[in-house]
């Protein structure tokens, strides 16, 4: 059989000796040739597809707004209707990424002038609604009776549910004298309830500090604003003065503190670590952006207890994660809010600002705590503690005619009393503390 009898002669009924071909070689060549063909259009076929335009769908957009502007029941602000996609766009990112137009940035610097005004609280999205985190202690939402964890349904009368963290903050901050509604929901209430706060500047003691007993020590810091880390060094200092040999034991209350500064996180660290990572950052596909690592030597080598719960959130959770890495805290409370983004803000040529998550914070151990947060080592929820004289147990005192004990046998040995009757994690810290200290 020869090729143009392949090529210009029909097919032989099924009967005919061509269907048993007498050269395998020739066969095994033509059957090459048709896969090589088929090779070559399979190609030239992949190489004529057109990659897919990521752009295309800015096509559908222009379409939607050009029917907008030609049949919408009233005239429309073509720029408004674009900032608004752009918040839109943004918006659909994630809870931290928000885009503010020129205007409003200048709203917002004019409203706050430097200075904090509004309602004192601080807020974040957590199970996709918006929650308070905490209020600050003393302001004016914390007199009013808003809660950490609290959810807000409405501001003004307006669902929060399609607006940016950026402008529910703008929302609440305003002329100190001047007024906003929420429409909040406790988390162990059935139904919300309307809250009506005079806004006001808002100030607060950053740090706090006191000696629980002659040799252990406690320090609060609310916030991670300007210069606390030093602020908490020079208190721990103060206290240890005051203690005949040096603090025995310190405990940290992050408890409620919603972050702020990151470079203050680390050197709080810093103070209580000798050498490693404190903290990284990592972009797309896990890049690190940036390490942080320990560098100013171990101030202070006494053990370490950290409060926490869910209103601690950023930096407070970045200082507990280092510090529970290094195995240098004992971490106390309940589990801390989960925010672990980092965040660049972008100012645009019209003045319009863009803040856009670019990365994640992880811990020396590698962990990301984003949504999850930070994992007490000791869980424990808050509770009032009751005084000896309101636990109900006889002894033997208390028995009729109870034989008072010999004067020679009047030694009772003292405990220090602690004024921590009302807080059972804070208590818990200072127990964990004096048992590391027994267990020498």
């Amino acid at each position: 059989m020869d090729r143009s009898y392949i090529k210009n002669t029909p097919l032989p009924p099924r009967s005919s000796s061509w269907i048993h071909i007498s050269s395998d070689r020739r066969m095994k060549r033509f059957l090459l040739s048709i896969v090589a063909a088929s090779l070559c259009i399979s190609t030239n076929l992949w190489a004529d597809t057109p990659k897919p335009d990521p752009y295309a769908r800015l096509d559908a957009f222009a379409q939607i707004l050009n029917v907008v502007e030609q049949n919408y029941v009233d005239t429309i602000d073509r720029t408004k209707i674009i900032d608004g996609a752009i918040s839109g766009m943004i918006r659909a990112l994630d809870p931290h990424s928000s885009y503010m137009t020129a205007a409003e940035r200048r709203e917002f610097e004019l409203r706050t002038g430097g200075q904090f005004v509004g309602i004192g609280v601080e807020i974040g999205v957590k199970d996709d609604v918006l929650r308070v985190i905490a209020p600050i202690p003393g302001g004016p939402a914390d007199k009013a009776g808003i809660q950490s964890g609290d959810i807000i349904l409405a501001i003004d009368g307006e669902d929060v549910s399609k607006m940016s963290l950026d402008h529910l903050s703008l929302r609440l901050h305003g002329e100190p004298g001047s007024t906003v509604r929420l429409l909040v929901k406790h988390v162990d209430a059935l139904s919300p309830r309307s809250y009506t706060i005079t806004r006001d500047v808002v100030k607060t003691e950053v740090t706090f500090s006191k000696l629980l007993d002659p040799n252990y020590g406690y320090v609060q810091l609310k916030s991670f604003g300007p210069g606390c880390a030093d602020k908490i060094r020079d208190e721990i200092d103060a206290l240890q003065k005051l203690t005949p040999n040096g603090l025995h034991g310190l405990v940290i209350d992050l408890r409620g503190n919603p972050g702020g500064f990151l470079q203050e996180a680390i050197t709080l660290v810093d103070f209580f670590i000798s050498n490693g990572v404190i903290v990284e950052t990592r972009g797309r596909n896990g890049v690190v952006m940036q390490s942080y690592s320990a560098s100013l030597g171990t101030r202070f080598d006494f053990p370490v207890a950290i409060l926490i719960n869910a209103g601690s959130a950023s930096a407070s959770e970045i200082v507990a994660g280092a510090m529970q890495a290094h195995k240098r805290a004992i971490i106390i409370g309940t589990q801390s809010f989960g925010k672990a983004s980092v965040q660049n803000l972008i100012r645009l040529k019209d003045g319009a600002s863009l803040k856009l998550t670019i990365g994640r914070y992880y811990t020396p151990d590698g962990r990301s705590i984003q949504t999850l947060g930070i994992t007490p080592d000791i869980y424990v929820e808050n509770a009032a503690i009751l005084p000896p004289e309101d636990q109900k147990f006889m002894r033997e005192k208390d028995l009729p005619n109870a034989l008072k004990p010999a004067e020679s046998d009047s030694f009772v040995q003292k405990h220090p009393a602690t004024p921590m009757t009302n807080d059972f994690q804070l208590f818990t810290a200072y127990t964990a503390l004096k048992a590391h200290e027994l267990m020498k």
